[in-house]
């Protein structure tokens, strides 16, 4: 089952700004078109033996409306989600572009945000009924961080979202919810590497109570944050204790997972 929630965004032209001497910035620096790319891969469900999931995730936003210093933005998007398993579960092999809009409200350690917007699924790999649909979405998401593990003074680093609303059009009328946190601390640095024990918990519930929506993890393990540049990248292993709460049934095991992720700005605007 995969670990990584969907968040969306396209996008147009900032509000107008002053802009400094020519021959210092670039015409296109009153524009904001800040994006992002991620991707997470390995055995993510102790429940599903075997099973090698790779979830990629992009999208392109636009900001069409600030508040001073930017506390409260409205960003058109678009997105699109890929993912692909080696077991052929309808839940883990698709494809999902997207398009709406957002409204963000940006606190100091993290950013609430409300949407709407349209979504193309696919399943491709279905054995169970599910046709390929489009349809509206709607969501409320969140997503706090503390103790940054790129800056050198921070041991703790930690995170947590969580996302409600409805964003499958395959499963139309299905409300879903979960929630992630994960505490870690920072045991070693090499150079741009930093050895991370880490523990983490995820709960999932829809009102269709399909299987794979509905869940209990909690896991601990190790993984390894490097910094390059602009992309960061997780490799780590760890136990996982997987519930499901329709069936009943719970499962422990290895997880091995590779995460990444990149964010951009287009033009000359940060």
């Amino acid at each position: 089952m995969r670990q990584i929630l969907v968040v969306l965004v396209f996008g147009c032209l900032a509000c107008a700004q002053n802009v400094p001497h020519a021959l210092n910035t670039s015409v296109l620096d009153p524009v904001k078109l800040p994006g992002e790319i991620s991707s997470t891969s390995g055995n993510l469900s102790s429940y599903e033996k075997g099973n090698v999931v790779a979830d990629t995730y992009v999208e392109q936003k636009a900001v069409i409306f600030s508040s001073r210093n930017d506390t409260l933005t409205v960003t058109p998007y678009v997105s699109a989600d890929f993912v692909l398993d080696t077991s052929g579960y309808n839940w883990n092999n698709k494809i999902s572009p997207s398009l709406g809009l957002k409204v963000n409200k940006h606190l100091h350690a993290g950013v609430i945000s409300a949407g709407i917007g349209y979504m193309y699924e696919n399943r491709f790999r279905d054995a169970e009924g599910f046709q390929p649909s489009g349809g509206r979405t709607d969501f409320l998401t969140d997503w706090f961080g503390w103790n940054d593990v790129t800056e050198r003074s921070n041991r703790f680093p930690g995170s947590t979202w969580a996302i409600i609303g409805h964003f499958s059009p395959i499963e139309a009328g299905n409300l879903m919810e979960r929630a992630h946190v994960q505490q870690g601390y920072v045991f070693k640095r090499y150079g741009s590497m930093a050895v991370i024990p880490f523990a983490e918990a995820t709960a999932g519930h829809d009102s269709k109570r399909f299987d794979w929506e509905n869940i209990a993890t909690v896991g601990t393990g190790v993984k390894v944050g490097i910094l390059s540049g602009k992309i960061y990248t997780e490799i780590g292993a760890g136990y996982l204790q997987e519930t499901r709460l329709i069936s009943d049934r719970t499962s422990q095991g290895l997880k091995v997972f590779v995460n990444m992720s990149y964010a951009w700005s287009l033009f000359g605007r940060k």
